[in-house]
């Protein structure tokens, strides 16, 4: 009776296990099943994100360019990136301007400022890219640096459609030129007293964090140098990058009363109608030779004379040599001959004579004539020349030295015949007597 009641309860804890497993697994497998269906909290939902990605100056963020004071409507180009995971629709991007930008537009003819302007971007999906090109003007007395904004952006994200306001902080950068004159260079390389079309290269760097354009250089030229023509005094650049140099070309002349020694010269940028200084152009001017008329013999010649030599006493009063010096006796239409002498080296001090042989025209008018006296010469393997003056005085012409001899035997025949005749009288006299 025992045995049978034990089995009993045997039999039936061993049912109540089997349930309990059938049951264990049936749950399990219904889990495993649902699961794919469980719907995600709502905090997973994609939404989108915009960012700013890239602030430039210009339209090419390959080739950015650089504001400057004073510039106008020039565009600041600002990336926005949509970094999250949904589309945002209807973007609208505002910039909050202030000093130096400003944004200027105009309205039935008038113009405007502003420190509030709008760009609208459409729709941009998930890890897309939209480059807001604003138009600003920059101030003329702006200071180079970085410059701080607020750009607004407004936007929905699609799946939710909740508007989203963000405000970013967008650094917009302000860089100037700075400008300096780096080296010169003459052609020819010396230059001295009287020296014409000077070829003068200056090389200007740009040392500064920004381009320089647009520069209308511009030479302030003093005593003794002067512009060679209208306008060779100045020159146009139109871009030099920061951290390049670019050559500015001028043409000048030096004085012929110019000192020797070294001279500074003024470079500056023109700015509304004012020249900004950016350095100094060192020039030197060299000595040259300086030749001294000492005398001039004869100074008075006669009308239809023939191989007058006119001797012209010279000296090279300067502080250095001349080589293979001549001079030229340059005359007008009443003068022929030969008018050019060689004088070959003139040391510091040395005097030479040069001659020459010249015929006047019988037809020369009486008076003063001057006559320009070129001296060529080489120094320091340099060809100069300078011209100075002489002045002869033509007078009438001279009697012809036979018409001399002639008049002397005449006057002297016609002497020598009333002396005789005299004496002739006399002794006739004494005869009669």
């Amino acid at each position: 009776m025992y045995s049978e009641v034990t089995k009993g309860l045997e039999e039936e804890a061993d049912l109540k296990a089997r349930n309990v497993i059938i049951v264990t697994v049936a749950l399990l497998l219904a889990i495993s099943a649902s699961a794919r269906y469980v719907v995600p909290p709502s905090n997973a939902i994609g939404i989108a994100n915009l960012a700013v990605t890239s602030v430039y100056w210009g339209s090419n963020p390959m080739d950015p360019s650089t504001a400057h004071p004073g510039d106008i409507n020039a565009q600041l180009s600002i990336v926005i990136t949509n970094v999250g995971d949904d589309v945002a629709r209807g973007v609208n991007a505002t910039l909050f301007l202030g000093p130096p930008l400003v944004y200027t537009y105009t309205l039935g003819g008038v113009q405007y400022n502003s420190t509030v302007t709008s760009k609208t971007a459409g729709d941009m999906q998930a890890g897309g890219s939209f480059t807001l090109a604003y138009t600003v003007s920059v101030d003329p007395n702006a200071k180079e640096g970085i410059y701080r904004y607020d750009l607004h952006l407004s936007y929905k994200s699609a799946r939710e459609l909740q508007q989203i306001d963000n405000g970013i902080m967008v650094d917009v950068p302000l860089w100037n030129g700075e400008l300096h004159v780096q080296s010169i260079a003459t052609v020819p390389t010396k230059i001295y007293p009287d020296s014409k079309q000077v070829a003068l290269k200056v090389s200007i760097v740009n040392s500064g964090k920004g381009e320089a354009k647009d520069l209308q250089l511009q030479l302030v030229l003093n005593a003794p140098f002067n512009a060679s023509s209208s306008g060779s005094d100045s020159f146009y650049v139109g871009i030099i990058p920061s951290g390049q140099a670019s050559e500015a070309d001028f043409v000048i002349d030096v004085a012929s009363n110019a000192q020797f020694g070294q001279y500074e010269v003024i470079l500056g940028v023109q700015n509304s109608g004012e020249i900004i200084p950016i350095g100094q152009v060192p020039l030197y001017v060299a000595e040259k030779v300086n030749f001294d008329i000492v005398n001039v013999t004869p100074t008075v010649v006669h009308a239809g004379d023939s191989g007058d030599v006119i001797s012209v006493e010279i000296k090279n009063a300067g502080t250095v040599k001349a080589d293979s010096v001549r001079v030229e006796l340059r005359t007008g239409n009443f003068f022929t001959g030969t008018l050019t002498d060689f004088l070959g080296t003139m040391l510091a001090g040395e005097t030479k004579v040069a001659f020459f042989t010249v015929d006047i025209d019988s037809k020369a008018q009486q008076g003063q004539y001057n006559l320009d006296l070129r001296f060529d010469w080489t120094q320091d393997n340099n060809s100069l020349d300078n011209t100075q003056s002489i002045t002869l005085t033509v007078s009438s012409p001279a009697v012809p030295a036979s018409l001399i001899v002639v008049a002397v035997v005449v006057i002297a025949g016609a002497g020598g015949f009333f002396f005789l005749r005299k004496r002739r009288m006399k002794s006739a006299e004494s005869n009669k007597k």
